[in-house]
């Protein structure tokens, strides 16, 4: 019986991170078309998350994470691979960043949960989930 549960509640846990993520995350991508999977984590306050992902030179993109409320105010911060920081969440109050790569390369996205202010409060665990979504090029004019 434990071996099930141990089976089916992460699976649980991705579906309704799935869900979450159609219904209240992918409109937020506007005209940008979302890439073919998306990464989504079930978190809980204090977890820390990092994620490196690659861009392409020239190609318009919108990276966002998408939350739900229960874990708080979730942060998140992202740097090339010097160490850069391109963008803080929390120093720009935008829960998306829109830019242009001018070559291709590999970003690291670190996302920080918030811990909880009351250490005897049930700790609940919620969805994050980073979206990237491209702008299509237009191919030659006519």
């Amino acid at each position: 019986m434990i071996l099930m549960l141990a089976v089916i509640l992460p699976t649980l846990a991705f579906s309704q991170c799935r869900r979450f993520t159609k219904t209240k995350c992918m409109p937020a991508l506007g005209e940008y078309i979302p890439n073919e999977n998306f990464n989504s984590a079930v978190l809980i306050p204090g977890d820390q998350a990092e994620l490196m992902m690659t861009f392409y030179a020239g190609q318009d993109y919108r990276v966002m994470l998408c939350t739900e409320d229960i874990l708080g105010d979730v942060v998140y911060t992202l740097v090339d691979s010097d160490g850069n920081k391109i963008f803080a969440s929390d120093e720009q109050l935008d829960d998306h960043i829109d830019f242009t790569m001018q070559s291709t390369q590999q970003l690291k996205m670190t996302i920080n949960v918030p811990q909880r202010e009351n250490m005897n409060q049930l700790t609940h665990e919620g969805c994050a989930t980073v979206l990237v979504g491209y702008k299509e090029k237009d191919k030659g004019g006519s």
